[in-house]
């Protein structure tokens, strides 16, 4: 019984991350739950009483989980139920805001979010006394030494920035190519 409340919590988990995803994995029409493979129906055991009833894009996004779920390796399967348990404790307001990042983080040039994951790893490969060393002094930085830094770290969104605040135009949609 555990071990299904924990499966529909990560599946849940799953919805909330396809909500934010392309609408192009929807299907035209949605699947009979006898038309699911058995690893499917295993995996979606807690929508089974309802499955049928779905939209065919909520069935498809479900889907799509469970063959992601299907493919993690017992480490990657942890770590995920980890990540559930965290994003079950947060507020409403702690899920809007990492909802808005993963979403600014989305729309961000594809050579800067590279640079943001090196930058993640980089940090997750430090010692731990060191990355509490780091995280410290930067949460012990006043706000304006933390502008500055983040102008040295990205330079040309800085200047994207402070044009945009000098002609009060909004924020552009980032071109692919530059």
């Amino acid at each position: 019984m555990q071990h299904t409340n924990k499966l529909a919590a990560l599946l849940g988990f799953f919805i909330c991350l396809m909500i934010v995803s392309p609408a192009g994995w929807a299907q035209q029409s949605g699947v009979p739950w006898d038309r699911l493979s058995p690893d499917e129906q295993k995996v979606l055991q807690p929508f089974a009483d309802r499955w049928n009833q779905l939209p065919p894009d909520k069935q498809a996004h479900l889907q799509k989980g469970a063959n992601r779920w299907r493919n993690l390796t017992p480490d990657q399967r942890r770590n995920m139920k980890q990540r559930m348990k965290t994003w079950q404790q947060m507020t409403p307001d702690q899920r809007q805001r990492v909802r808005r990042k993963f979403e600014h983080f989305s729309k961000l040039p594809p050579e800067e979010r590279k640079q943001l994951r090196r930058s993640r790893q980089w940090f997750n490969n430090l010692p731990p006394e060191k990355k509490q060393r780091l995280q410290k002094r930067w949460r012990n930085m006043p706000p304006e030494q933390r502008k500055q830094f983040l102008k040295r770290q990205h330079p040309r969104q800085s200047m994207q920035r402070k044009h945009r605040n000098m002609t009060h135009q909004p924020p552009r949609q980032q071109s692919r190519h530059r």
